[in-house]
Formats: structure tokens, sequence, C-alpha cells
């Protein structure tokens, strides 16, 4: 976990820093980050961008349908579509939207609403991010 702690951190460390930080050998930082990439812990290294420098508009549609994996399938491909999580409750799938339009924003809402098998859409749009953060598992 200490790697991988170190990683989320700043993953442009290199294996050589890891090794002297967490007193290990390089190779075997370099076996531990291969086997995290493996299993689907590590899922890839991407830089994170503020999006507050892009004047973008964030918006998220809480959205009831009948067959939500069929949705998912359709929602999954639409630009500015960021992130899509299935949920419980009177709304079974939340969809972050990222965009500089709040036109686009409504314009998918839209879209998503028409689609067959969607019961409701709700859209929520924010007005300021006051925190984002890298997720990190607790350590126990």
């Amino acid at each position: 976990m200490l790697i991988l702690s170190e990683l989320v951190k700043d993953s442009r460390k290199t294996l050589s820093e890891l090794a002297e930080m967490l007193d290990m050998s390089i190779s075997s930082i370099h076996k531990r980050v291969k086997k995290l990439e493996k299993e689907g812990i590590i899922e890839r290294y991407t830089a994170v961008v503020n999006p507050d420098f892009f004047d973008t508009v964030t918006a998220f549609l809480l959205i009831g349908a009948e067959n939500p994996e069929k949705i998912f399938n359709n929602i999954k491909s639409i630009d500015s579509v960021v992130e899509v999580y299935k949920a419980l409750g009177n709304f079974n799938m939340v969809v972050k939207i990222r965009s500089n339009d709040l036109d686009k924003i409504g314009e998918i809402t839209s879209k998503i609403s028409a689609m067959e098998g969607v019961m409701m859409v709700e859209c929520i749009v924010t007005t300021k991010r006051l925190k984002e953060e890298i997720w990190f598992p607790e350590m126990r």
C-alpha cells in the first residue's frame, strides 16, 4: 500500500525514487507496480487537470431507467460525460458532465431523456467546485 500511496500523491515518481523512499530495491518496486497494474488496481497514469482554469460547468444527471445497463451503453460514448455511476434509490444512475457550454449540458440532458427506457432525468448544475480529491483506499 505504501507504493500505491506514493503513486497516488505523484505518479511521476521514478522507480528509483520510490525504492529510496521505501527502502526497497528497484526490482522489488518494479515487480509490485507491475502487479498493481496487472490486477487493475492501477488503471492508468494521468495528469489531473483543474477544470476551474477552463470556465467549465459541471452538472450531475440523476437518471431513472428501466434498463440501466442499456442506457449506460448509450451514455458512455457521449462527449462531455466524464463519470457514470450505478445508484440506489429513486434514480439508478448518476452521470457527471463537464462542458464549457451550458447549452451543451441541456442538449445532453435532452438526448438522455429521449432514450428508450429512461423514465426520468433530473439535472443539477453546479455553481462552484468546493472540493475534488483523488481517492485513496483507507489503510487498516
